[in-house]
C-alpha cells in the first residue's frame, strides 16, 4: 500500500477559526498544523469569513497550505428584519404628505428630543434578549446548524474523511459533528475547550434552560467515539455526566504551545527602568482583576518610589461595565499615570507585546467550574517566555504555574497578596524566571498532537473493526 493512500483525514468542524481573532480559533489551527506529520489530512468546516467578530485577515496566512477550508454562511434573521423596517420607514418619510392632510403629528419612530431609542430600537433590543434567552439554544450559532451540515456533506464527498472532530465551544459544533457523523456513517469526537453547561462563561443559563441543554448534551453526545477535554477537572465533569459512554472514552488533551511561533517575533519593550506588567485579552463576565488596581494603589502610597517605574498596560476589549468600574478605581487609587488601556491589536503585535513584557497577567475565570479552567492564554504566554502573575483560585491552572515555576499565583480578592508580589517584582532588579523545562515541555503542541493522532487511529479502527 502507498503512503498516500495509507494516509487517513479527520474533518474538523470549529466555528472559531481564521479569519477570527479569538484564543479559540487556535486549538483546531495546531491541530491541522500538525496531524499531518503523524499520517493525518485534515480539513475544516467552519463559517464564511466575517460572520464572526473580531477578524484579523493576517491569521488567514496561519492555515497550512493543503488544509481545505469548507465555509457556509451563517443565518442572519435579524439583520433582514432590521433592514425591512428601515427600507419602510425609509419609503413612509419619503411620501409627500397629500395636500389635503392636516398638519402631521411627531412619529413614535423618530428619536426624542433627548436622543432615545426609537421604538424599533427597543423592538430589537427587547427581540435580542428574548432570542439569546429563549431560541438561540444552545448558542447564537444554532441557525448555522442547517447550512453548515449541508456543506459538511459536500465536505465528507469531496475530502472522504476517516474521522469527524467537532471541538466546542461553540457548542453548535457538537451537533454538527454528531449529524454530519449519522448522515455520513462515520465515528466522530467531541472536543471541549469549555464545558456545554456549568462552565464559569454559562452561570448566566437559567436553570429551566441548563435541565434542557444537559438532555440535549447526552443526546448529542450518545454516539461519540471520544470525548476530550482540556483539563483532568473537566474530564471528571464528563465522565460523571456521561456514564452510558465507556470510561476509556473520556481523554484529557491540554492545550498547548508553540515555542517557534514566538522565535522571530521582536519583542516591544517599554522605557528603560520601567517594570511593565502586560494583560493580552479580554475582560469580560467575571475575569475582571479589580484587586490588582486596589494592590497597585495601596503599594504605590507606601512606596511612592515606585511610580516612577510601574506601569500596567491592557490590550483588547474591555466589557462597558467592568471598564467603568476600573475608570473609578484607577480615578480612586491615583493610578491614571500607571495604568493603561489599549484596543484591541492583531495577533502578530499581541505576541511582541507578550515577548516583551517584564510581567504577563493571567486572570482565571471564577464560578462553580473554575478548579478545571485553563486558559489558552496561559500557553501563548509560555510560547513567550515571560513571568506570569496569576490571579486564579486553586485548581489546574495554579497548579501548572506552581509545578512549572512560571510565577505567581495569589486568590482573587486578595489584594494583601497581590501587593506583596509587586513589592518583589518591584524591588528586585530582574524579575526571576526559572520555568522547569521538562515539565513545561508536556505542554508542546507537537507533543499533544501526536497524543491526538493516536486517539484518531483508535478510533478510526474501532469503526473499521465494527
Amino acid at each position: 500500500m502507498s503512503a498516500q493512500s495509507a494516509r487517513r483525514r479527520v474533518l474538523i468542524v470549529a466555528a472559531e477559526f481564521p479569519p477570527v481573532k479569538g484564543i479559540g480559533r487556535l486549538r483546531p489551527l495546531k491541530f491541522c498544523q500538525h496531524l499531518k506529520s503523524f499520517g493525518w489530512d485534515a480539513a475544516v468546516l467552519t463559517l464564511n469569513e466575517g460572520d464572526m467578530q473580531p477578524v484579523d485577515a493576517a491569521t488567514l496566512q496561519e492555515i497550512p497550505q493543503g488544509v481545505p477550508v469548507y465555509r457556509a454562511a451563517l443565518p442572519r434573521p435579524k439583520e433582514r428584519i432590521v433592514a425591512a423596517i428601515k427600507a419602510g420607514l425609509k419609503r413612509r418619510d419619503a411620501t409627500p404628505p397629500p395636500a389635503t392632510a392636516a398638519p402631521s403629528h411627531p412619529s413614535t419612530a423618530a428619536p426624542s428630543p433627548s436622543g432615545g431609542i426609537s421604538w424599533p430600537g427597543r423592538i430589537m433590543g427587547l427581540m435580542d434578549r428574548l432570542t439569546r434567552r429563549y431560541l438561540l439554544i444552545p448558542d447564537d450559532l444554532v441557525l448555522w446548524t442547517g447550512p453548515a451540515v449541508r456543506r459538511g456533506l459536500q465536505a465528507v464527498k469531496d475530502f472522504q474523511p476517516t474521522v469527524i472532530l467537532a471541538t466546542a465551544p461553540y457548542f453548535t459544533d457538537l451537533i454538527i459533528g454528531a449529524r454530519l457523523a449519522q448522515r455520513a456513517g462515520l465515528p466522530w469526537i467531541a472536543d471541549y475547550r469549555d464545558l456545554w453547561t456549568g462552565d464559569v462563561l454559562r452561570e448566566w443559563v437559567p436553570g429551566w434552560r441548563r435541565r434542557l441543554e444537559l438532555g440535549m448534551e447526552r443526546r448529542v453526545l450518545a454516539t461519540a467515539s471520544a470525548v476530550l477535554t482540556v483539563s483532568e477537572p473537566k474530564t471528571q465533569v464528563m465522565r460523571q455526566r456521561l456514564p452510558h459512554l465507556p470510561a476509556e472514552a473520556f481523554i484529557t488533551l491540554t492545550n498547548g504551545y508553540d515555542l517557534e511561533e514566538f522565535a522571530d517575533i521582536t519583542p516591544e519593550t517599554g522605557d528603560p527602568g520601567q517594570v511593565r506588567i502586560v494583560y493580552a485579552g479580554r475582560l469580560f463576565k467575571n475575569r475582571r482583576g479589580y484587586e490588582l488596581l486596589e494592590a497597585a494603589g495601596a503599594l504605590l502610597r507606601e512606596r511612592p518610589e515606585y511610580r516612577q517605574r510601574l506601569r500596567i498596560e491592557y490590550y483588547g476589549g474591555v466589557a462597558p461595565e467592568i471598564a467603568a468600574q476600573m475608570e473609578v478605581l484607577t480615578s480612586e487609587q491615583e493610578l491614571t499615570d500607571i495604568v493603561r488601556f489599549f484596543p484591541d491589536v492583531p495577533y502578530q503585535r499581541s505576541k511582541a507585546l507578550q515577548k516583551g513584557a517584564d510581567v504577563l497577567l493571567l486572570i482565571v475565570d471564577r464560578g462553580e467550574t473554575t478548579s478545571g479552567v485553563i486558559p489558552g492564554k496561559l500557553f501563548e504566554y509560555l510560547a513567550a517566555g515571560r513571568p506570569i502573575l496569576c490571579i486564579a483560585a486553586e485548581g489546574a491552572t495554579p497548579d501548572i504555574i506552581r509545578q512549572g515555576r512560571l510565577g505567581w499565583v495569589v486568590p482573587p480578592g486578595d489584594v494583601t497578596a497581590i501587593k506583596t508580589v509587586l513589592d518583589l517584582i518591584l524591588s528586585a532588579s530582574a524579575v526571576p524566571y526559572a520555568p522547569d523545562a521538562a515539565f513545561v515541555s508536556q505542554f508542546e503542541r507537537r507533543k499533544l498532537v501526536e497524543t491526538l493522532a493516536g486517539i484518531l487511529d483508535r478510533v478510526a479502527a474501532g469503526n473499521h473493526s465494527g
